[in-house]
């Protein structure tokens, strides 16, 4: 009878998510092993050669079989990484993006001292957390129509120390906000109907529709942001948001028929896609 070590699980492991088209076996491999011994990645290489027991591998290969399925790693573990740190994210809830830590960057960088910051859909809390966290003197609203979200980014908010900086509301876009705030952060919605055969099946059997699709082109959310949002800003007042890849031309548009509203710059993310837009409130 075979005997099963770190070692020879992973390699094989890694092989039969291959040829199944997962695009990171390894990886997921790991974090799937590690879960089901109840560790951590660097505690299985400093272990390799340990034989595992029957009771492991069993767990292993139910973890195994639910990523075959396609279920993303993040559901699978309950937790993904976001701006160096692990949030809960639960199902039902959009699974952070790398991309999105653009946000945070220009957030911590251009809030003003001791300011109360918005942030609409909050989906599980990474952005607002992760700006509270690096930013001390800031307080901040979250607002998401999913209550699910805002159960998810309370129970981080409160793991990382920071519920008390931190308020949140059930609702749609800005119904539950009634006060300005100096800056407003936004991860909207903005992927187009038309784009749907593109999405790996991950994303459209697992992910919320809501929090993926907006209209035929992707912009049904973002226009109703970029509407809506002067009466929530202060004079001078920044939204920073984020954008589908081949958006900026139409937002560029959209905003010249919103006067008070200017745009102050674009970030481009490390594929040099143009990811975020910082738009400016010029008067009331």
């Amino acid at each position: 009878m075979q005997t099963w070590t770190i070692r020879s699980v992973l390699a094989w492991a890694k092989k039969y998510l291959s040829d199944k088209g997962i695009e990171t076996p390894r990886l997921d491999a790991e974090l799937l092993l590690a879960r089901a011994l109840n560790t951590d990645r660097i505690h299985l290489y400093m272990d390799m050669d340990r034989p595992l027991v029957s009771g492991e591998l069993q767990r292993f290969k139910l973890l195994l079989k639910r990523r075959l399925k396609r279920e993303p790693i993040a559901y699978i573990l309950g937790q993904k990484e976001f701006f160096g740190r692990s949030f809960i994210v639960d199902k039902g809830i959009l699974i952070p993006r790398p991309e999105t830590e653009i946000l945070v960057e220009e957030a911590i960088r251009l809030a003003p001292r001791d300011a109360y910051l918005l942030e609409i859909g909050v989906g599980s809390g990474v952005v607002v957390i992760s700006i509270l966290l690096e930013r001390p003197d800031i307080k901040a609203v979250g607002s998401d129509i999913s209550k699910l979200a805002v159960v998810t980014t309370r129970k981080n908010a409160k793991a990382y120390g920071v519920a008390n900086r931190l308020s949140l509301f059930v609702g749609d876009l800005f119904s539950p906000i009634s006060s300005k705030f100096p800056i407003i952060v936004v991860n909207p919605p903005y992927i187009a109907i038309k784009d749907k055969s593109f999405i790996g099946d991950d994303i459209i059997k697992y992910e919320p529709k809501q929090a993926l699709f907006a209209g035929p082109n992707g912009l049904d959310i973002i226009k109703r942001i970029l509407k809506d949002v002067t009466e929530y800003l202060y004079v001078k007042g920044l939204l920073i948001m984020e954008l589908g890849y081949n958006q900026k031309g139409a937002i560029e548009r959209y905003i010249k028929m919103h006067k008070p509203l200017v745009i102050k710059k674009w970030v481009k993310d490390i594929s040099g896609i143009t990811r975020v837009v910082v738009l400016e409130k010029t008067y009331e």
